[in-house]
């Protein structure tokens, strides 16, 4: 494994950590959030709260905290998460990077215990993640919990390849590593977070604390997991980026391209998603899956819903 070409003695902070909340008409859960943040444990903080162009009351909910450590940064056009975060980042003075989303928690010990561990790995470590809980806004109920994972640390690169572990609320980074690899893809608009770890793990490794240390909220608020079109388009992206890395899995490779054409076709694109069934077919002809969606989507979109459904075809 490659080890950073720079050192932490070439880089000047004024901050240990920086928070960096990207919000977009929120309003009402931002406060949550960031008072979460003020409540951690751990206190050489600066707090970057980035507005992607809201047009509810963000603005005023910001300036309601008279603490000094809050810094307020407003976009001049609805850019996305991954250029709200990148402004962020830009204008980070922490030698730690950490992210909030502006409806999720942290437990107060979290950065706390992040900082230790980070602090106490080697230069070939680039940032430390933890489990979470994810809840159910409408009922307060744990929906999930616990990371079904065979590798949790070190080395995630082969893992990536087949799914991401990493919960971006989770992560805290050295802004020095971040530096050297770019930030998020503003051209990528789903999976934006798993290629950024991608690239990170073609050069350094992750450390990884066993506790639910944030707590993610799911709800009817626009979550960009329920827009297809988003998925897809950023789903084509990473495939296209990332290439030689599925490569190295053609099954996992297989089953990307088989909730490719899925989707595609949810979207009534019949064409893409044929297109899809076929390429999981020619990287994993065992994908046998992959067969039953490709006949289906032959008969035409809504032969394809109605088989899906009747047979509960998966992907």
């Amino acid at each position: 494994m490659l080890k950073s070409k720079s050192s932490a003695d070439s880089y000047s902070y004024q901050k240990k950590v920086t928070v960096i909340i990207p919000t977009h008409n929120r309003a009402e859960f931002l406060r949550t959030a960031i008072l979460s943040a003020l409540n951690q444990t751990f206190r050489d903080i600066e707090i970057i709260v980035a507005d992607d162009k809201s047009t509810d009351h963000t603005q005023e909910v910001v300036k309601s905290f008279k603490d000094k450590r809050i810094r307020y940064i407003a976009n001049k056009s609805n850019r996305g998460p991954s250029a709200t975060r990148n402004s962020a980042i830009l204008a980070s003075k922490g030698e730690y990077i950490a992210f909030l989303d502006d409806d999720d928690e942290w437990v107060p010990e979290k950065l706390q215990k992040q900082v230790k561990l980070l602090d106490e790995s080697p230069p070939e470590i680039c940032g430390v993640y933890s489990d979470r809980l994810i809840i159910d806004r409408s009922s307060n109920k744990v929906v999930s919990k616990g990371l079904q994972s065979d590798k949790l640390k070190g080395n995630l690169l082969s893992q990536l390849a087949t799914r991401n572990q990493i919960n971006t609320c989770t992560v805290l980074l050295r802004k020095r590593c971040l530096d050297e690899v770019g930030l998020f893809d503003e051209t990528i608009s789903y999976m934006e977070d798993r290629d950024l770890w991608i690239r990170l793990s073609l050069n350094w490794d992750f450390e990884y604390i066993n506790e639910p240390l944030t707590m993610t909220y799911v709800h009817k608020h626009g979550h960009l997991s329920d827009r297809l079109f988003e998925q897809t388009k950023g789903r084509e992206k990473l495939l296209t980026k990332h290439r030689n890395l599925f490569n190295q899995d053609r099954k996992a490779w297989s089953k990307l391209h088989l909730l490719q054409g899925a989707q595609y076709c949810q979207l009534k694109d019949m064409k893409k998603g044929r297109k899809n069934f076929v390429e999981g077919i020619k990287v994993y002809p065992l994908n046998f899956n992959a067969y039953f969606h490709l006949l289906s989507a032959l008969l035409g979109k809504n032969a394809y819903q109605r088989l899906r459904r009747s047979f509960k075809l998966s992907n």
